[in-house]
């Protein structure tokens, strides 16, 4: 049996494929505008308490996000519980020991403790 397909289908589907790739996971890896808390669900800090840092992503779960710094050292930054859902966890891991591709990790220390917030693909560290 032959199933015919017409001209054009192929190339709709690739674009189609190609256009959700890791484009669009804005909810779950945005990063806060200045002066504003990441979203409804961050944790009660104040906007100031939230710092910035760009790294490779070397691993990411559902406990941990880890990074390596343009000075070759590891930093970990915790992932609460109700942080988790939209920080794309799955996405990042996906990423995790690529090298063309860097994340800018949005997090807050409370107790000595850093806990992530957001991250967002960008341009790896030089």
């Amino acid at each position: 049996m032959r199933i015919s397909v017409p001209r054009g289908v192929p190339a709709v589907l690739l674009l189609a494929v190609l256009l959700t790739g890791c484009g669009d996971d804005t909810t779950a890896t945005s990063t806060p505008a200045p002066g504003t808390a990441p979203s409804t669900a961050a944790p009660a800090a104040t906007a100031a308490a939230y710092s910035n840092i760009v790294g490779l992503l070397v691993s990411a779960d559902e406990k941990q996000v880890v990074i390596n710094l343009p000075d070759g050292n590891a930093r970990t930054f915790l992932v609460r519980p109700e942080d988790a859902p939209r920080l794309g966890i799955r996405h990042l891991a996906s990423h995790a020991g690529l090298t063309d591709i860097g994340f800018e990790i949005t997090y807050v220390t409370v107790d000595g403790k850093d806990y992530v917030v957001a991250a967002q693909e960008t341009a790896p560290p030089q």
